[in-house]
């Protein structure tokens, strides 16, 4: 699967960086607001359904953003208040597929905004008296230690990758690190700790990329030529690959 371009190739020839999904199906995609992450993504899922066109995607958007309204009737997108049912839809899939101990296709759940999502959890878990964020963070963390194995991944996106937002230090799991844009300090020391992070200003759609087994990455983002078409592209395999169920 291609995750970008380095950048500063000799002569600028535009190198891509592939990486085998099989092996790095766990990625953490980290950016402040502005840096990229929605456009990222949007390539991303469209060069993941390149690699293998069969994969089952789950995408959670917490933030309902316009970005990602050309998912809305696929069955595996859940929005807003709706992400905790598509959590729960993804961990009682894997569930099941760790049960019959056999490995079916990909699955990859993707979820955008996941911070908010937790503090959100967290806030109805107060209220009512329940503990629905502590149960989707054990379930995560569940998937990121064991769902390799059997074809499950798992993509978080978010601004800050907080490690009490991954428990049991979850977060270690992640195969792939994609820093977008200005990371700050603090951030840098979390997630490429032990690093030598060049001392350049990344503008929108460029950053680091860190794989396990490999060196750390400058990498940028292709441009999308037909977003419409891409995005199209994107919606028609998915729903091809419900009705093939």
């Amino acid at each position: 699967m291609k995750w970008g371009y380095k950048i500063g190739t000799s002569a600028n020839i535009p190198v891509p960086v592939y990486l085998e999904i099989s092996l790095y199906c766990h990625a953490l995609i980290t950016g402040s607001s502005g840096s990229g992450k929605s456009y990222a993504l949007i390539f991303l899922i469209g060069a993941l359904l390149q690699d293998d066109s069969t994969v089952d995607v789950y995408f959670c958007d917490f933030k309902n953003s316009e970005d990602f309204a050309f998912l809305e009737g696929y069955p595996h997108y859940y929005a807003g208040d709706d992400c905790y049912e598509g959590v729960m839809a993804y961990y009682d899939s894997f569930c099941a597929a760790r049960k019959e101990r056999k490995k079916g296709r990909r699955n990859v759940l993707i979820f955008d905004e996941y911070p908010a999502f937790i503090n959100y959890l967290s806030g109805i878990d107060k209220r009512e008296k329940t503990k629905k964020a502590n149960d989707v963070l054990s379930m995560i963390a569940e998937i990121l230690m064991l769902g390799r194995g059997i074809g499950y991944g798992i993509w978080i996106v978010t601004q800050r990758a907080d490690a009490s937002l991954f428990a049991n230090g979850a977060r270690d799991n992640f195969m792939v690190i994609l820093g977008l844009g200005r990371v700050s300090k603090e951030q840098k020391g979390m997630i490429f700790a032990g690093e030598e992070i060049p001392d350049r200003v990344f503008t929108r759609g460029e950053g680091m990329l860190l794989a396990d087994g490999c060196e750390i990455k400058e990498i940028r983002i292709p441009r999308i030529r037909n977003m419409y078409d891409w995005k199209k592209q994107i919606r028609l395999l998915l729903i091809k690959n419900r009705n093939a169920e």
